[in-house]
C-alpha cells in the first residue's frame, strides 16, 4: 500500500517523504493508524511542527483514538483513488 500510495502522490506532482528524518518542509502526513508506531510518530511530529494535515487510509474503523488525530480524512481500505485524491488535495489546500 506504502508503494501505491508513493506513485499516486508523485503523479499528482508532490513528492513523497518516506523518511522520518527528512520531515522538514512536510506539508502533510498520510498515515496507517492501524500501525500504532505510525501513530506515535504521526503525533510526535504534529506536536513538533504545528498542526500538519493528516489523511488516515486504514484496514480499521476510525475509533476514538483515531478521532483524536483531527485527520483531514479519514478512509477505509480499500477506497477509491479518486478519494485519496481529493483527501490529498484538502489537506495540502488546508
Amino acid at each position: 500500500m506504502r508503494d501505491l500510495l508513493t506513485r499516486i502522490v508523485s503523479r499528482m506532482g508532490h513528492e513523497p517523504v518516506l523518511d522520518d528524518v527528512v520531515l522538514c518542509g512536510v506539508e502533510a502526513i498520510v498515515l496507517e493508524p492501524a500501525h500504532p508506531p505510525s501513530v506515535e510518530r504521526a503525533q510526535a511530529f504534529r506536536a513538533a511542527s504545528g498542526d500538519i494535515p493528516l489523511i488516515c487510509a486504514s484496514i480499521d474503523l476510525p475509533n476514538g483514538g483515531t478521532r483524536r488525530l483531527d485527520p483531514v480524512a479519514y478512509l477505509v481500505k480499500p477506497f477509491a483513488l479518486p478519494d485519496f485524491q481529493a483527501a490529498l488535495a484538502d489537506a495540502l489546500a488546508a
